[in-house]
Parts: structure tokens; C-alpha cells; sequence
């Protein structure tokens, strides 16, 4: 949390030196003046008659997040065991097996600070409360300009982790570690409006453009997901009923296509320009965008009796995955207070994978399926300045 304050300090420092240059300070590099100035300059080709870009630059937003995030395993294991002098591998007794695993998905309350320049926001939390397991946080970094626009995120979470075991004619046992497990997310998008100047996807995301009138957009979204989970070694019981399994990472990149809408339910023009005073704006937006995971594998860490490590791949197929997301934002002068609700899924169906162990006496075959998903509901207080 130092490291996000830190950052977050320095933008405003900066304030002063940026806002100079209405005064005719000059930036030492005419480059850094360019961008700096592609941040806040509104699009000459926008209709203004249906988007509006803030005159105030500087936006300082106060958060509050429930965010719950989770993963979930199932594989469906054959077990193959072969007579120790059997060496034509014909004589092997095959038992099915069932081992499921997750991170339980609690809510989480965190408190966030943002700071926008123009199209360009930082944002970083940290969780509230002691009943959490760890110092669960996160921190992100966007960039939106009119017609497209990314965000990177990293979320660090501590969660305890349930699991069960079910082998062929016998009953399923069930699990829970006694230490929490660490989730350690990153995920990216990129998007592109397709009616990108007279649909502003950032109206109800606390940003200094409003919706003027109600407009909607076809938009194409990409999401890369890197996702590790880790169980604590000293959980030595849960170690046991996941053979030593400690570790799952995966890759994904999904790509989707869907529409977004905003609903201006009230609006009214600042008297002042200058001031803010006397604007006036309720917005609501609904998102939805189905997408399908084109670039997807999960890797597994095994310890082994002797100390090593086994790293195995699974390679995924092509599966649905999809982004919801609704957004209510109401200013009024400089203030607006945002409400919004955005789920992510990212799923995975593993193709069958064979695992032999050091002695080839015991061939194990993995069907495995995954998912990963994030449901954040935040409420932000935003002050333009």
C-alpha cells in the first residue's frame, strides 16, 4: 500500500507543474507537452451534442469496493495402476477418481484512492477490516481516450481454500486448508467503440466526460488473464490430498464483441464553464459482451518425494467466457458520486492430459475444467478540479 501511495502522491505533486503551463511555463520536452495535451484536448470530431468533455482536467476519486474473486478446478482423473513385473502394461487396474478445488469467494471491502489526468487514471486499494487472511489490495493503471481505451490491474487476495476428493467406490472426502491461499491476479483489456463519438463508454466510470444525450455502441473487447494460485506449504494435511500439488498458473486471451448503451436520464449545462456551476447529469449504463478464450493453458507445480518440482501443461480449448457491466453516475457542479457492478469470467476446459509417475508403474489421465472470475461493485465519491 506504501508503493500505491506513493505513486498516487506523486501525481498530484505534479498538479502544480502540469497546471503551469496555462501560465506559460514551458515543459522542457516539447514531446512530453504533446501528450500531456492529447489527455485533455477534446476530439474536434466528437458531437458535442451528445458527449462532453470537462474543461476541469483533474479528477480525485474516493473509493469503496466489494470485490470478490475466485477460482475454481475439476478434474476427473483415470488412475491406471501396472503389476511391478508387468512390463506390456496389459495387466493394469484402472480406478476413476474426482478432485475438485477452489478459492472460496467471500466479499472483500476495500478502500481506494484514484487520480485522473484528463484521459489518463491511477488507481490503488487496500482491504479494510482484520478478519481478512492477508493484505489483500490491488492497483491499476488506464488510459481512455473517445473511440478506445485499455486498463491493466493487478489484485493481490489471501482466501482459504475447500476442496474434495472422490475416488471410485468409496465417499468423497471433503477438505479445508488451514492456512489461506494467494491469488495474485493481472489482467489487461483493450477496447474500440465503434460510435465513438457520440457514445462515451467512460461517462459513468467517474471520468471527466459526460453523456449528454442517450447513445449506445457496438465495441470490440480484448482481455488477456494471468492468474497464479498458491497454496501454503505448511498446509501440509491439504498437500496430502492433492499429492503434493501446491501451485496452479494460467494464461488466457479472450476476445469478444457485444454493446454497451448509456441511458441519460437528466441533464442540465454548467451556467459557468469555468466553475462547473450549476451542471447537472444522471446517467445509467448497461454492458454486456459474450467472448471466447482463443489462448488458453494452465500449468500445475507438483513436489515430488524427493524434494523436485513436476510442471505440467495443460492445453485448453476454445470456451465462452463474458464481461457485464452497469453503471450509474449522477454530478452535479464539480462532484458525482458513481455506482457500478462489472463481472468477468474466464473459463477453461483442459483437453486430456497423461502424467506418468517416475517409475511408470501409475499412468494418472487429467480431464480438467477451470474457472476464474471477478465481481467488483464499487460506489466512488469524485471531485473535479
Amino acid at each position: 500500500m506504501r508503493k500505491i501511495a506513493v505513486i498516487l502522491l506523486s501525481i498530484l505533486f505534479l498538479a502544480p507543474s502540469l497546471s503551469a503551463q496555462d501560465e506559460g511555463l514551458r515543459l522542457p520536452d516539447g514531446i512530453v507537452k504533446k501528450v500531456l495535451g492529447s489527455l485533455t484536448r477534446p476530439n474536434p470530431k466528437v458531437d458535442t451534442a451528445y458527449i462532453l468533455k470537462s474543461p476541469l482536467p483533474w479528477s480525485f476519486t474516493l473509493d469503496n469496493s466489494l470485490i470478490a474473486t475466485g477460482a475454481s478446478f475439476h478434474s476427473d482423473i483415470d488412475i491406471t495402476e501396472f503389476q511391478p513385473n508387468d512390463l506390456t502394461f496389459k495387466d493394469g487396474v484402472t480406478t476413476h477418481a474426482v478432485f475438485e478445488n477452489s478459492l472460496q469467494r467471500h466479499l472483500h471491502t476495500k478502500m481506494g484512492l484514484s487520480v485522473g489526468y484528463g484521459s489518463l487514471r491511477v488507481s490503488g486499494g487496500l482491504e479494510l477490516g482484520s478478519k481478512n487472511p492477508g493484505k489483500n489490495s490491488f492497483i491499476s493503471l488506464s488510459l481512455r481516450m473517445p473511440t478506445f481505451g485499455g486498463t491493466i490491474r493487478y489484485i493481490r487476495l489471501k482466501e482459504y481454500m475447500d476442496g474434495s476428493l472422490s475416488v471410485e467406490g468409496t465417499s468423497p472426502i471433503a477438505f479445508t486448508s488451514e492456512y489461506p491461499g494467494t491469488m495474485l491476479t493481472i489482467t489487461g483489456d483493450v477496447y474500440y467503440l465503434f460510435n465513438g463519438l457520440r457514445f462515451d463508454y467512460n461517462a459513468t466510470q467517474g471520468c471527466v466526460v459526460d453523456q449528454r444525450r442517450s447513445a449506445g455502441s457496438v465495441m470490440t473487447l480484448a482481455k488477456y488473464l494471468q492468474g497464479d494460485l498458491s497454496m501454503d506449504k505448511r498446509d501440509r494435511s491439504m498437500l496430502s490430498f492433492t499429492n503434493g500439488l501446491f501451485h496452479y498458473s494460467t494464461q488466457q486471451f479472450s476476445i469478444g464483441l457485444g454493446y454497451s448503451y448509456n441511458f441519460v436520464l437528466f441533464h442540465r449545462d454548467s451556467d459557468d464553464s469555468r466553475n462547473w456551476i450549476g451542471y447537472r447529469n444522471l446517467t445509467l449504463n448497461m454492458t454486456a459482451i459474450p467472448m471466447a478464450s482463443l489462448y488458453n493453458h494452465i500449468y500445475s507445480l507438483e513436489e515430488m518425494e524427493d524434494g523436485s518440482v513436476n510442471k505440467t501443461k495443460f492445453d485448453g480449448s476454445i470456451v465462452p467466457s463474458f464481461t457485464l457491466r452497469s453503471g450509474l453516475s449522477f454530478s452535479w457542479g464539480r462532484y458525482s458520486i458513481v455506482s457500478t457492478v462489472v463481472y468477468n469470467r474466464f473459463g477453461f476446459n483442459g483437453m486430456r492430459t497423461t502424467i506418468w509417475t517416475p517409475n511408470h508403474r501409475v499412468k494418472n489421465e487429467f480431464d480438467t475444467k477451470a474457472d476464474f472470475d471477478d465481481l467488483t461493485a464499487k460506489t466512488s465519491l469524485v471531485v473535479r478540479f
